[in-house]
Parts: C-alpha cells; structure tokens; sequence
C-alpha cells in the first residue's frame, strides 16, 4: 500500500475533534498497521494506549525495531476539525476526487482555482491537517529503512481541541523508552506548513508556548441609580482589556521570531437575568502566545500587574467622578466609598478561602466533584469550569470588597526550542537542508518556532520550576487537566516540525501539495533515520 493509498484510506473516515469519531480513526490506523507482515509477526510491537481519556480516545503506536537504542519518533494527529463548513457539499468533504469535481461548480478565488486545475493538490478534510502527514508516519514505520534505527510511530488525538492524546502519550513514550531501551534522538512531528512559494520548504525547530490567563472580577453591586455606591465589575474588565489587547510590550522576541499580542478569546459580566444592578462579577480570558525568552512565572506576574493598574485606575475615575459630583450636584448623603486595589493569583485567594472556612478541603472537593461531573457531561466547556471555580473560591475567602483573581485555564502549551537542549543535533538540520537542495532545488526556510500551536509542545521541558507555578494556578483539576511533566521530561528530545505544503486548512478549501506527501517528505524523514 502506497502512500496515496493509506492517506485515501485516512481521509474517508470521519474523525471530528472531541467526539467519539476520532476512535473511528485510531481503529482505522491500526488495521493499517495490523496488515502489514513485520506487525503480524511481532503484535507486541504495536497497539493502541488507553489511558484514562474520558472519551476512551487510543494513542495508536508502532514500533520497528532496530539494532541499537537510537530511536526517531514520528508523530502527528488523526483528528480533523468538523466538515459542517462544507455546507452542501458536506456529503463530498471526505471523498478527495468527488470533491474536486464539484467544486468546479463553485464561486473560488484565483489560489484555490488554480490549485484546483493541478493534480498535485488534493482537497477534502484533514487531507492537509494532518492525515497526509499520518499518512507519510505509516509509511516509514511499514518500511525497514535503516536497520540499526528504531522508528516508533505515534498517532494522537484531540490536537485540534486540548491536545489530550499527546498528553496522554507521554506517559506511553516514557514507558516504551523504558522497556525497549529507547534513546530519544529526535521528534519529528509531520504538521503541514505554509510556506511562500513552491521554491522554498519550511521547517520548525520548536513550538510556540500558549497560555490562557483567566481573570475573574468582583465588583461592589448597587442599583445602577445609586452607582456611586458600588463598583462595577465590568468597567474594572474593560480596563484589563483595553491595557493588555493587542499591547505590543507583551509580546515575547527569540531568535528572530516574535509572537502576536495578547488577544480576548471571552469577555462577559456573569448575570444570568436581566436587572437593574450593576455587575457583581465579570469574566475574561486571554490568548497569550510567548517564546522561551519568557517564562511563564513572567507572564503571571505581567498579567497581576495590568489588574492593579487597571484597578487603580478605575477606582481613581471613581474617585474623580465623586468629587465632581461632590462638589456640583447633589449626591443625596451618599458616603464615599474606599476601594483599595485587591489583586490575586488563584494559589493566593485559595490561601485566603482555606484559612475562612475550617471545612474549606470538603467544600473544595465538593466544588470540584460537581463541576468536573459537568465537563464530562459535556454540559460546560473546560473553560466555563474555570470560571466558576474562581468565582466559588472568591465567594469562600469571605472578600467582600472589589478583586480581581488570575488563574490560569486549559489549554496550555509550554514554548519549546531545540537550541535550548544539550542534546539538540544541528546535523539534522544540515541534512534536511542539502536533501531539499541537491535533490529538489528548494531553499530551506528554517524557524525557530512553529507558530500555530502544536503537540512538538510536550516533547521536553527545561524550566520545571516555571511550569509547576503555571500548573499551581491552573483552576481546573488534575482529574479533568493534567500534564505530566515527569513524563516530558523523561522524553526531552529536540523536536522538528516537519510535513508537507498545505493551505487553508479548516476550510472548504484545505489541501495539500502531493509531491511533498508522496516524495519530498518521505525522502527527508528516510534521511533523518539514516543519520540518526
């Protein structure tokens, strides 16, 4: 079976991010890998990981043994976004040549036209993110390339969602590397990538951290008639906002690579009906992508930092508009009130709640017990549960003037980069780049980190210390959010984000480039393992 062959196989299985289509998926690649002869002569050598996924989810795995303990290992996700955006031709999504021929009927624009006149892009769902990248996995796993190398296939799911399966298979690499004596020379991961042109290839020698800072408001409620009484939870909000969107002094710089800006991704007051007070509480969270040039102890403390001024100014507008109205209209006796900025990250306000309630370690259970029922439930998001422990929390630390509270809510990718390894390889860099050159005549492209989030995340970990203070204000529970960091650090390999050209992934129009999944791909990862 060809390449061609397994990713036709790939794409016409539907496997939809967090649903239990993705299984459909695992049981597809692994009756791939079970009808080859090397993994029906040695069935220990492969199968499928249950670890405790709430959706009984696989990470499916193979291994081709070599002679010695150097060990490459070849990645990707088997989950796609849904095919919903296909509209009427949703019944076409996942059958490439049937796509392409209706298509034809559509209204495209120039790129997507002339892509679709060339037979070397193939369209349909996850036929670009990223099953033609499993696809090229599966074909070098199937393949005795180089004897002496071990080649241990990985398929993971959720990547598009929270990342759950490689998560979870950090645990298995770790417990593969122990029983089979693996050494972990390199990752690579077959993300497609976008590049400028059919002259060029690009590469990732990392990935870009993810951080998704929560902050929960309490205001001082009043009747919006009586405004000066209180302190409005969404004004206080709005100030965080307008401080950290799109503020460019939060961004983070490494080897000539910078992210994009703080973003919102939620923004609302927690009224459930409509009435005449102000808000009491109001919530937020951001996207916050950063380089290793910043730790995530940094961005915690930059993140209380625009709370407290954010506060103080609000409250001193506050102060302004009293004395104004003070000293020009009548404010019917009303006192000023006096608000100090109160500001905490979630391990602090939880020291507050624990030290106000003697049965704080059962209320806190209690709490947790009911909403993880929820997130499984499938009846609240992942992070609508952060938002409502905080909310709990600050209610049992008996605080009853205006705080705001910062935790931190799943997902959360740690930025990694090869160069700060002590057992990064510039070698394979070099081979990657005279491959592309002699044999292609393609310019290599090379960045420091991949900038679209991927799993290349949790392949290693140099800053413990930084991700156990991330994880201690991480506001759901292990039970429901964990990473094992034993386990990444157990792995610690350099890691290379390499796939085949793609473009507008998650659209009607993803596709990928055939010659980089049928042979520039393949030729480099076959390289990688004879230079191992």
């Amino acid at each position: 079976m060809n390449i061609r062959e397994i990713l036709y196989r790939l794409v016409q299985v539907q496997s939809d991010t967090g649903s239990v289509k993705e299984n459909d998926m695992a049981q597809c690649i692994y009756g791939i890998i079970k009808e080859d002869e090397y993994f029906r002569k040695n069935p220990e050598l492969c199968g499928m990981y249950h670890n405790d996924d709430f959706l009984g989810r696989a990470a499916v795995w193979a291994l081709r043994r070599g002679t010695t303990d150097k060990t490459i290992v070849l990645s990707g996700h088997y989950d796609a976004v849904e095919i919903e955006s296909y509209g009427t031709l949703k019944s076409y999504a996942l059958n490439p040549d049937e796509l392409k021929e209706k298509l034809n009927d559509f209204s495209l624009h120039d790129d997507a036209k002339n892509d679709l006149k060339d037979s070397d892009w193939l369209f349909g769902r996850g036929t670009c993110d990223m099953k033609a990248g499993i696809a090229i996995d599966i074909d070098c796993v199937l393949e005795q390339i180089n004897s002496e190398v071990n080649v241990l296939f990985v398929g993971v799911h959720d990547e598009e969602n929270l990342s759950a399966g490689m998560r979870q298979s950090t645990r298995l690499l770790s417990e593969l590397k122990h029983k089979y004596n693996l050494d972990y020379k390199l990752v690579v991961i077959t993300e497609p990538h976008g590049r400028k042109g059919p002259d060029t290839f690009k590469i990732s020698l990392g990935s870009v951290g993810k951080i998704m800072p929560l902050i929960v408001v309490k205001g001082k409620i009043a009747h919006s008639s009586d405004v000066m009484e209180g302190l409005n939870s969404t004004a206080i909000m709005a100030e965080i906002i307008s401080n950290m969107e799109l503020n460019p002094h939060l961004c983070s710089t490494d080897r000539n690579m910078t992210t994009p800006p703080p973003t919102v991704l939620y923004a609302r007051d927690m009224k459930e009906t409509y009435d005449v007070s102000i808000p009491e509480y109001s919530s937020v969270f951001f996207n916050y992508q950063f380089l290793k040039s910043k730790t995530p102890e940094k961005i915690i403390e930059e993140v209380k930092d625009m709370c407290l001024n954010s506060m103080k100014t609000v409250i001193d507008k506050y102060n302004k508009a009293y004395d104004i109205l003070n000293e020009n209209y009548s404010l019917k006796g009303n006192n000023k009130r006096s608000y100090n900025p109160l500001v905490y990250k979630f391990e602090e306000i939880e020291k507050i709640a624990s030290e106000n309630n003697d049965n704080y370690i059962t209320l806190k259970k209690e709490l947790i017990d009911n909403i993880n029922t929820l997130v499984r439930n499938n009846e609240i998001y992942m992070q609508d549960a952060g938002i409502l422990i905080v909310k709990r929390i600050i209610e049992l630390s008996a605080i009853t003037e205006p705080v705001a509270v910062i935790g931190i809510i799943p997902p959360y990718y740690p930025a990694v980069n090869n160069s700060y390894l002590s057992n990064n390889n510039e070698i394979f860099e070099n081979t990657i780049e005279k491959v592309l050159s002699e044999h292609y005549g393609l310019k290599l492209e090379k960045e420091s980190y991949f900038m679209g989030i991927s799993d290349g995340s949790y392949t290693s970990c140099t800053n413990r210390k930084g991700e156990e203070e991330v994880m201690s204000n991480m506001v759901t529970s292990k039970e429901i959010y964990d990473i094992p960091f034993d386990y990444v650090e157990n792995i610690s390999a350099p890691v290379i984000v390499l796939g085949p050209w793609g473009k507008e992934y998650h659209t009607i129009y993803e596709r990928v480039y055939m010659p980089d999944v049928e042979k520039t791909v393949p030729e480099l990862i076959r390289k990688l393992i004879n230079t191992i």
